[in-house]
């Protein structure tokens, strides 16, 4: 009952349960204990989480396999991977030997924190060890090196697990045939699809989504039209990441009207549209042509009926000091805790490039300071080494990358200021920026390249790099110490 109340959320039941559960001399045990961690971890309560990790060991319960693997698994997918690897040491200290699933969590968590080589070998050792890996460790590295753009490898290791003996199943299909589809190899990936259903696998709605959202990022609308269509034919209704992919088709090709058309079908079947299909239709109205689409992408917005919009509609002036701008930040993240971090960080970036674009730079550099602070950019800035920092703005809009970076370099000032401890170095990583229209080209970089000339700042490419600037040493720290740097983001 416990477990149940805590998966519905119903925290406050839940508790009184477990108080009702020890009057009667019942004392939680591990297993009580897992269950609390794992329904708090779900919604997003890792301090709560990690407080009963420390009370359960106060009261004399042993953390098991289970507890450790529940804590890797939920710091992992809200990004906090350095506690996640800790939670890995601590379990290895504690004599508890990783079985296949703990193995495929922790691969999961180096690969999605950025060290794809520690877990490939930790993909070996977990052979030379006699753990033999199943479906599921061969999705996630197949996986993992999909999103590292290792296709070629990807592929390998999918012909390595049929030589293994292993069937692919639905996952297995469906990241091959993203491979395939970021290949270029679209007609490929769609026969894939007619193969999984020569081997006895019903392709479901994300399956069919899957093949909408490809042929939309390739620019063929018709294509990927004609994939919902034969979803709606097959007997299937389309879920709301497959509205939001075919949304976001006819939005970048400024199909208004389609896109309307979309939004009220959603509606019509019951459809809630999620924080990424606000997120969406923000970044259109952002992106807008002209006054007329940015009012009609404001009627769809409306539409939603998602807090989102009552949020942006009340955004406050920043004032003396921009708190009221902060707070209300504050209170609408609370709001949106349960959501995923990928979805919080989509529409904190958009609603940042709104502001900036709109004027409002005051504002927009008090919502990023709050979603830095509740980590909803978790990798936006690192320290490498000792004192030698790398701030990451290479998945932001140029407006919001502006932004991060003004307001980033200002905390160094005041850190500065605050205790005389300088950087010695500081790299800016731009990549190839998200907004790229043309291969080889950025408006991140071009962006973030303006605003360190127009300050005259160390700031230099990097043996040819241009997706890197590098400031260091002594010229980095007296430039950082002029005032005009605490007010870069008004510019």
């Amino acid at each position: 009952m416990v477990g149940k109340l805590g998966h519905d959320k119903q925290f406050g039941a839940m508790n009184k349960l477990l108080d009702e559960m020890v009057r009667d001399g019942c004392q939680p045990n591990t297993v009580t204990y897992n269950r609390l961690i794992s329904s708090y971890g779900r919604a997003n309560y890792l301090n709560e989480a990690m407080n009963l990790f420390n009370q359960m060991q106060e009261a004399g319960c042993k953390p098991d396999r289970v507890t450790y693997c529940t804590l890797i698994d939920i710091h992992a997918k809200a990004g906090f991977l350095d506690i996640a690897m800790d939670m890995y040491q601590r379990m290895q200290a504690g004599g508890i030997s990783p079985d296949t699933f703990a193995y495929s969590l922790i691969i999961n968590c180096l690969g999605k924190a950025g060290h794809l080589p520690a877990a490939h070998m930790l993909f070996c050792e977990m052979v030379d060890q006699g753990c033999t890996p199943n479906l599921v460790t061969y999705n996630i590295m197949i996986d993992l090196h999909a999103k590292a753009r290792n296709y070629q490898i990807a592929l390998k290791l999918y012909r390595d697990m049929q030589s293994a003996g292993f069937e692919p199943d639905k996952v297995t299909y469906s990241i091959v045939m993203v491979v395939l589809g970021h290949c270029g190899y679209l007609e490929e990936a769609e026969a894939v699809f007619t193969e999984m259903q020569h081997n006895n696998w019903i392709p479901d709605e994300p399956v069919y989504g899957l093949l909408v959202d490809l042929w939309g990022k390739a620019g063929n609308v018709e294509k990927a039209w004609q994939w919902y269509q034969a979803m709606l034919h097959a007997g299937l209704l389309p879920n709301v990441p497959t509205c939001n992919s075919l949304l976001s088709t006819f939005l970048r090709v400024n199909k208004i009207a389609e896109a309307y058309e979309l939004l009220q079908n959603m509606l019509r079947l019951g459809l809630r549209p999620s924080l990424q299909t606000y997120t969406l239709l923000l970044s259109s109205c952002t992106d807008g042509r002209s006054k007329l689409d940015m009012g009609f992408c404001g009627q769809l917005m409306a539409s939603t009926g998602h807090p989102a919009h009552m949020f942006l509609l009340k955004m406050p002036s920043a004032g003396s000091d921009g708190q009221n701008v902060r707070n209300h930040v504050n209170s609408f993240l609370d709001l949106m805790h349960s959501e995923d971090r990928e979805s919080k960080r989509g529409l904190v970036d958009a609603v940042v490039d709104f502001l900036h674009k709109s004027g409002l730079k005051e504002e927009a550099g008090s919502v990023w300071e709050v979603a830095a602070h509740k980590n909803v950019f978790p990798d936006a800035l690192r320290e490498k080494s000792n004192s030698y920092w790398l701030i990451n703005l290479h998945v932001m809009s140029e407006g919001t990358a502006v932004t991060a970076l003004s307001r980033t370099l200002a905390w160094f000032r005041k850190q500065m200021l605050a205790s005389g401890a300088c950087p010695s170095r500081i790299d800016i990583v731009t990549g190839w920026g998200r907004r790229s229209r043309v291969t080889g080209t950025s408006m991140v970089r071009q962006a973030v390249e303006e605003l360190l000339n127009m300050f005259g700042s160390p700031f230099s490419m990097e043996n040819g790099n241009s997706g890197c600037f590098v400031g260091c040493g002594e010229p980095l720290n007296k430039w950082l110490l002029h005032s005009y740097v605490e007010r870069m983001h008004l510019l």
